[in-house]
């Protein structure tokens, strides 16, 4: 008889939890998804510039920031009119790039992919995590400033 209480009492609180968590973090603390441009803003500290593209009206960037005392060269963001924030990408300095990666197997584990791939002579390699809320790309090339991207999760790894 307790074991059925005990069951049924992890499952009132895991239901609990499901019901009443917090709004998901991206990559800056205190940044959520589906904020609006003045929150964002408000919270950066900064004033993000639209990027004027015929097709994406809703991409804005910041340049030469820094966000966790680590230099950012470009800060690009993306937020839909009725989603709010929806996407964040960096580009950081390459000499900056270990200790990022050190950070995010630190904090996340090991990447669930990597790739490295050979256009001509400019290698590319990428890691992703999945962090159950979050989809961070990150991408190394000679050629461009490492870039790492945050999105919102789409799947749910509970149904997997």
């Amino acid at each position: 008889m307790t074991k059925t209480y005990k069951l049924i009492i992890i499952v009132v609180i895991s239901f609990f939890i499901q019901v009443s968590s917090q709004p998901v973090y991206a990559c800056v603390e205190g940044l959520k998804w589906g904020m609006n441009l003045t929150n964002v803003e408000s919270h950066l500290g900064v004033s993000l510039i639209p990027i004027k593209e015929k097709t994406n009206q809703n991409l804005f960037e910041v340049k030469d920031i820094q966000i966790s005392g680590l230099p950012v060269d470009v800060l690009r963001v993306r937020i839909e009119n009725e989603d709010g924030l929806r996407q964040l990408a960096y580009e950081i300095d390459n000499e900056n790039m270990t200790e990022v990666l050190a950070g995010l197997r630190y904090r996340f584990g090991p990447p669930v992919g990597t790739s490295v791939d050979v256009e001509g002579s400019s290698p590319q390699q990428q890691w992703i995590w999945h962090t159950g809320e979050d989809v961070i790309v990150a991408v190394k090339s000679e050629q461009r400033p490492f870039l790492l991207s945050y999105r919102p999760s789409l799947l749910d790894p509970s149904f997997l």
